[in-house]
């Protein structure tokens, strides 16, 4: 009789041991999915507190210790950040995402260097993925390193030929570097990506009026204005009227 028992007690553990490990990492999934929601919606205390509650179901959940570290980046809180990302890495360390969001939060700290070989790293894993390469060039454009700075942007667009802000930075450090064909053709390839890009029109528009292009530009300005930019309006005022 109790070789039979045993057997069957055995199996019982396993199946409540497996039934709780599933239902815990269910649970934690849900936490998690309401995290982002509130996330998205900047409820960023209601999404921590859905993070702890993640963890508490699931200590070994990395995504939900990523999203710790970039809420808490959003919030201005960069050493916690740090912190949180470091777990996320410490659990999984080929973790692309939050390895590039220590970078973001390096580079955030002004520590260019530190943040340089964080994006080096993410690269190294994850070598398609546009935003570690559009990130290292923000942090070399910080360094004064315009050309290789144009280098990643590069790259970057060449995996996403849509990546908007990429474009956006492209033209704004070719203009600095003397590119101004380069700076123009970038810009308006911004605003035929996406129209609303007002920043686009103003960068555009002041680049034109540097160049002697004082109509061409007014007239951008006055169309980044007619789209709410309170910038536009105000240079229309300082620099397009007679």
């Amino acid at each position: 009789m109790k070789k039979n028992i045993i057997p069957g007690a055995l199996f019982l553990i396993l199946f409540l041991f497996v039934s709780f490990v599933s239902y815990s990492q269910n649970t934690a999934n849900e936490f998690y999915k309401s995290a982002l929601i509130n996330d998205s919606q900047k409820d960023y205390t209601a999404a921590l507190h859905d993070l702890d509650n993640a963890i508490f179901q699931n200590p070994n959940y990395d995504s939900a210790y990523c999203l710790q570290g970039f809420i808490h980046f959003k919030m201005g809180e960069n050493k916690l950040a740090i912190k949180f990302l470091d777990k996320a890495i410490k659990l999984n360390p080929n973790y692309t995402d939050a390895i590039n969001g220590r970078g973001i939060v390096k580079a955030q700290m002004q520590d260019y260097i530190s943040a340089i070989k964080e994006f080096n790293k993410a690269i190294e894993l994850s070598p398609l993925k546009p935003k570690p390469y559009f990130n290292r060039a923000l942090a070399k454009a910080h360094l004064d390193d315009y050309s290789s700075a144009i280098k990643d942007l590069d790259k970057a667009i060449s995996i996403d030929n849509n990546y908007t802000n990429a474009f956006y930075s492209r033209a704004f450090w070719k203009d600095i570097a003397g590119d101004y064909s380069g700076s123009v053709a970038d810009y308006k390839k911004v605003i035929e990506l996406d129209p609303s890009y007002r920043e686009a029109y103003i960068g555009l528009a002041t680049t034109m009026y540097q160049h002697g292009e004082k109509v061409s530009a007014c007239e951008l300005l006055k169309t980044a204005a007619e789209k709410g930019s309170i910038m536009a309006d105000e240079l229309v005022t300082n620099l397009c009227t007679e």
